[in-house]
């Protein structure tokens, strides 16, 4: 992973907000993903939702679908940025991410779970 995924938008990404994120997570081609630590996840994560730690994103790349959409999660939207690079650089052309990360989402009064 290059350190300037960190920083530049991909031309697919989208970004959506708390409510667009909350609409989202029962449709069926969409999957969102926590791409935060385990421990910044068990801390308070969106119900549902998968964590797959950004660092390990590398060995989860043959379970993306090139047709499914993808939401990543983080704590501000610099690691879900990078990891929607990662994506398309692997021919994952429909992403998203959580604009300003789970600070927004907690900004908003959305509810998060502790495992």
């Amino acid at each position: 992973m290059a350190i300037m995924d960190f920083f530049r938008d991909p031309v697919e990404l989208k970004e959506l907000e708390p409510d667009e994120i909350e609409r989202r997570k029962s449709e069926e081609f969409t999957s969102i993903i926590d791409v935060r630590t385990r421990m910044e996840y068990n801390s308070g994560h969106i119900e549902g939702i998968k964590n797959i730690p950004l660092g390990e994103l590398k060995h989860h790349m043959k379970e993306f679908e090139p047709d499914k959409h993808y939401i990543f999660v983080c704590a501000t939207g610099h690691r879900s940025r990078a990891a929607a690079n990662k994506l398309v650089r692997n021919n994952v052309k429909n992403v998203s991410h959580l604009k300003s990360g789970m600070r927004a989402w907690k900004a908003s009064g959305k509810d998060i779970v502790k495992d």
